[in-house]
């Protein structure tokens, strides 16, 4: 065989070859690199906000951001069980309809909703004031759950508001550092008591292989202006990554209770000022 003729065989091959390394890098880079994300954009976005009634007292994250989505299921509670672990199996337990439990004993209360949902109330009255710091609260929270067999260590304060001696407080959960959206466990703390707790609360099963990129996170922004009336007057006052879900509001269901299981996909969730959250999504 003729070397020159090899030789130029070779050398093409070698400039395919490259070109073709060369677009798939060019590639990536247009996917990393967001003009949604540079500071004039951001800029234009707090500004848009602005004269909407929106403020913006927030870092907004430039990094372009992908995560797994993830097969979750709700956690589901057993009467017995729950009147065990929290009445020590001493409650009357109630079924008015095929959707909702009471269990009650002495001044405390406590629906299960579609096995899924925890509703609980303390009715005592409170006679002895108790200054507590935050820290206290969360501490009495974390107690509550604990004692009656809960994991904690999947959960954190997301929002809290202390007004004369009761704190409302948000839990979420998270999952590898990260909130699941629309898990929650709502807490009412009046100086020093747990008078009620709210609890929907999401458990993982698996996480998909592949991982979605999310749109940026100024870009997600400008969706509040879709439905700017209904953010009127607030301030955002973090936006983050989490993963969402919620079949109710994506319209699959309409009571996400119903619900058993599902895949949560990547988001930011936005945070006001008034305790208040939304998710946009990237779909």
């Amino acid at each position: 065989m003729d070397w020159s003729k090899s030789k130029i065989i070779l050398i093409v091959a070698l400039i395919i070859t490259n070109c073709i390394l060369f677009a798939y890098i060019l590639n990536n880079n247009l996917i990393k690199k967001d003009s949604s994300s540079s500071p004039e954009f951001i800029k234009e976005t707090i500004s848009m906000l602005k004269d909407e009634g929106i403020e913006v007292d927030s870092y907004i994250p430039t990094n372009k951001t992908k995560l797994p989505s993830l097969l979750v299921e709700f956690e589901s509670y057993d009467k017995d069980y729950i009147n065990k672990k929290f009445f020590n199996g001493n409650g009357e337990i109630e079924t008015p309809n095929k959707e909702v439990t009471k269990i009650t004993f002495n001044k405390e209360s406590l629906s299960i909703i579609n096995t899924r949902r925890l509703i609980y109330e303390n009715t005592m009255n409170i006679t002895q004031k108790q200054k507590i710091d935050f820290n206290r609260a969360e501490e009495l929270a974390t107690i509550f759950l604990m004692d009656r067999g809960f994991d904690t260590s999947n959960m954190q304060c997301s929002y809290f508001k202390e007004e004369d001696g009761v704190y409302q407080m948000t839990f979420s959960k998270l999952y590898k550092g990260v909130s699941i959206e629309r898990s929650y466990t709502n807490f009412t703390i009046d100086n020093g008591v747990v008078t009620s707790m709210d609890r929907l609360w999401i458990n993982v099963k698996d996480q998909s292989e592949n991982e979605i990129y999310l749109s940026s996170a100024a870009k997600s922004l400008l969706r509040l202006l879709d439905d700017s009336s209904d953010y009127y007057g607030k301030t955002v006052t973090d936006i983050d990554q989490c993963y969402y879900f919620d079949p109710e509001s994506q319209g699959y269901v309409d009571d996400i209770t119903r619900v058993t299981q599902g895949r949560a996909i990547p988001a930011w969730k936005i945070q006001f000022n008034d305790g208040t959250n939304t998710v946009a999504d990237s779909f």
